[in-house]
């Protein structure tokens, strides 16, 4: 596993997708958990990087540097078994930069980041729209969510 480089933080994991047809009750806790905000799921991608020699800060520049590799054809070809590690990281740095920012599990296998009450964005979907189709990019993801939140601050919810 590959050295983490900004955090210490233990990793997370997802809750459990809903389960279809069924529900199953399990009751309450006396304690509730605090929602998920650090599961990783992007090893393969620090990875990649490091043998590139390139530092993936958890950051909205870490989203630049992943943008700029897949600008690059020859890297494009090396990324594109890589959307759900791209997802993964993220909705990490959505989790980490926007307060409150929470992962969830509507779907197995395409978690979510809650940014706002009634907002989620499908990380994995947006990291594999921006490998097939190249637009928009991460970062252009990110400002949007960053402004949504602004938005909602200014309306004073």
């Amino acid at each position: 596993m590959p050295d983490r480089d900004e955090t210490e933080e233990p990793l997370q994991l997802l809750p459990p997708a809903m389960a279809r047809r069924y529900a199953e009750y399990k009751p309450a806790t006396n304690k509730p958990s605090p929602a998920p905000t650090n599961v990783g799921g992007y090893d393969e991608l620090l990875t990649y990087c490091q043998g590139k020699r390139v530092l993936l800060p958890r950051s909205r520049e870490g989203l630049v540097v992943i943008d700029a590799l897949i600008e690059d054809p020859e890297v494009m070809k090396d990324l594109t078994g890589l959307a759900e590690a791209v997802g993964m990281f993220y909705g990490d740095v959505l989790t980490h930069a926007i307060p409150g920012a929470h992962w969830e599990v509507i779907e197995e296998g395409f978690p979510m980041v809650r940014i706002r009450r009634n907002t989620s964005i499908s990380v994995i979907h947006v990291a594999q729209r921006r490998l097939d189709v190249g637009f928009p990019t991460l970062v252009m993801n990110f400002d949007h969510a960053i402004d949504l939140i602004d938005e909602e601050r200014l309306r004073g919810n």
